[in-house]
C-alpha cells in the first residue's frame, strides 16, 4: 500500500514539475518576444505621453462698469458666433449717446448761422462797394463845381457865397468818399472774421461726430456677444450684479483643436512637419485617432517659463529639455468631438527612415 502511494506521489511531483517547466519556458518565450518587440517598435517609433489636447479658452471681459439686466446663456452652452452673451443696463449709456448726438445738431446749426452770417457780411461789401462808386461820382462833380467857381469867383462872375457852398460841397462829398472806404475797409476785417469763424465750427463739428461715435461705441459695449463658435464655461453672473470694467464675465472654449505633445530634445531629430502620427488618449481608451505634425516651439518649454533656468550661476544639473510640437487631429468624428482641452494623450511618431 505504500509503495503504491509513494509512485502516485512521484508521478503527481514530475507532473507538477512538467507545467512549471513549460510555463517557465513560455514565460520566457513571452518575454523575450515582448523585448523582441519593444526594441523592433521603439528603434523605429518615437513615443510620448507628456502630450495634452489644446483649445482656445477666450475670457470674455466686460468695457464698462454697469448692472447686469440678462444673462443670455447656460453654462455649457454651444453658441455661436455674435449670439448675446450678457445685456448690461443701457440706460446711463443711452443718455450719453443721446446728449452726444444733441451737441452735434447744435454744432452744425451753428455752423449753418456762421456760414449765413459770412454771407451777409460779404454781400454788405459789395453794397458798399456800390456806394463808394456813387460816391466816387459824387465827390468828381463836386470837385468840377469847386474848380468851376473858384475861376468864377476870379472873373467876379459868381458870388463868394457860391463859392463856399461849392466848396462846402465838395468837402462834404469828399468826407462822404472816405467814410465809405473806411466801411469797406471794416467790412472786409469782419468778412475775414466771420469766414475764419467758419473752420472752427466745422472743426467742432468733427469733434462731436467723434463724441457721438465714441459714445455709440460705449453703448454698443452694454451687449456682449460671443467671440467665436464654441461653448461657454462656468456660469457666474446673475441679473442684478454689478460688473465692473475690465471684470471677466465668462469663457468660451473654441471648437478648434490641436494637440500639444513634448517630445525629449533627443526625439526630434526623428520628426519632421507633416509627418503623420498615431494618437491615443486615455478618456477613449484604445482607439486609434491619426493626426500630422504641424510646427515644433522655436524653443524648449522651459524657455517660456515664468522663470526660465539659467546655466550660469555655477549651480547645473543637465536636465533633458523637451520640445512642444503642435500636432492637427485629422478626424473629425464622435471621438474627437469627445475630446476636451488638458485631456492627456498618447502620441506615436512611426520613423519616416529607420533608425541606423
Amino acid at each position: 500500500m505504500k509503495t503504491a502511494n509513494a509512485g502516485t506521489q512521484k508521478q503527481a511531483g514530475n507532473l507538477i514539475n512538467k507545467i512549471v517547466s513549460t510555463v517557465a519556458i513560455l514565460l520566457l518565450l513571452g518575454g523575450i518576444g515582448l523585448a523582441t518587440w519593444f526594441f523592433v517598435f521603439y528603434h523605429n517609433h518615437e513615443e510620448t505621453n507628456d502630450a495634452q489636447i489644446e483649445q482656445y479658452v477666450t475670457p470674455v471681459i466686460s468695457r464698462i462698469t454697469g448692472y447686469v439686466q440678462e444673462v443670455r446663456f447656460e453654462e455649457n452652452q454651444y453658441v455661436h458666433k455674435g449670439d448675446t452673451l450678457l445685456v448690461i443696463d443701457n440706460r446711463e449709456y443711452k443718455s450719453r449717446l443721446q446728449m452726444a448726438e444733441a451737441e452735434l445738431a447744435t454744432a452744425r446749426v451753428t455752423e449753418g448761422v456762421m456760414e449765413k452770417g459770412a454771407t451777409a457780411v460779404q454781400s454788405n461789401t459789395a453794397i458798399r462797394q456800390a456806394q463808394l462808386d456813387a460816391a466816387k461820382a459824387q465827390l468828381w462833380k463836386a470837385e468840377q463845381d469847386y474848380k468851376r467857381y473858384g475861376n468864377l469867383l476870379q472873373e467876379e462872375a459868381a458870388t463868394e457865397q457860391q463859392f463856399e457852398q461849392m466848396k462846402a460841397t465838395y468837402e462834404s462829398a469828399k468826407a462822404h468818399y472816405a467814410e465809405i472806404a473806411n466801411s469797406i475797409q471794416s467790412s472786409e476785417y469782419n468778412t475775414a472774421e466771420a469766414l475764419s469763424k467758419v473752420p472752427a465750427a466745422a472743426t467742432a463739428i468733427k469733434a462731436r461726430e467723434a463724441a457721438v461715435d465714441n459714445a455709440a461705441l460705449f453703448y454698443s459695449y452694454t451687449v456682449i456677444t460671443a467671440p467665436y463658435n464654441g461653448w461657454v464655461g462656468r456660469k457666474t453672473l446673475q441679473p442684478g450684479q454689478l460688473v465692473k470694467e475690465g471684470q471677466t464675465l465668462v469663457s468660451v472654449v473654441s471648437e478648434e483643436k490641436w494637440i500639444t505633445a513634448n517630445f525629449k530634445e533627443t526625439q526630434v531629430s526623428h520628426l519632421t512637419a507633416g509627418q503623420q502620427v498615431i494618437i491615443k488618449a486615455d478618456a477613449t481608451g484604445k482607439t486609434i485617432i491619426h493626426g500630422t505634425i504641424e510646427s515644433f516651439s522655436p524653443a524648449s518649454g522651459a524657455r517660456f517659463s515664468l522663470l526660465p533656468p539659467d546655466n550660469s550661476t555655477g549651480n547645473f544639473v543637465k536636465i533633458e529639455q523637451r520640445i512642444p510640437v503642435r500636432i492637427h487631429i485629422s478626424e473629425r468624428d464622435s471621438a474627437t468631438q469627445f475630446l476636451r482641452a488638458g485631456m492627456n494623450v498618447t502620441v506615436t511618431a512611426p520613423f519616416l527612415t529607420a533608425k541606423s
